[in-house]
């Protein structure tokens, strides 16, 4: 995606890069926590926002990718689930990654196209 024509899908893959570079700066190994728990919203009536935790798994070695880039990414989702401690979820942007993955039998979130750039 760093390479894509759209500046802003361009931006927005340096800025997650980044982030996962700051996050993990100090070792690749375990998760990281990507957001605290907040709880806030339920004095106001609003939604509480659970704990959000990263984690970088490489493939192993003599991994050889599939030719279609969301199928790889579907069966490497699928692939780390027994290794997860909870539930795998892909996060999304993209309608037929998302379909693809629900169809593999993987819980799939697609995003919004806007959604805010600070979070």
């Amino acid at each position: 995606m760093k390479h894509a024509k759209d500046k802003h899908i361009r931006w927005r893959a340096g800025y997650t890069l980044a982030v996962f570079d700051r996050l993990f700066a100090v070792s690749t190994v375990g998760p990281v926590r990507l957001r605290a728990a907040d709880f806030s919203g339920l004095d106001t009536g609003g939604i509480p926002r659970g704990e959000v935790t990263v984690e970088l798994v490489f493939d192993p070695p003599g991994h050889v990718r599939l030719p279609i880039n969301d199928d790889e990414i579907v069966d490497r989702a699928l692939n780390v689930g027994p290794l997860a401690a909870r539930d795998v979820t892909l996060l999304t942007f993209d309608t037929s990654q998302s379909l693809r993955a629900r169809a593999a039998g993987l819980r799939a979130v697609k995003i919004p196209q806007h959604v805010d750039d600070d979070e």
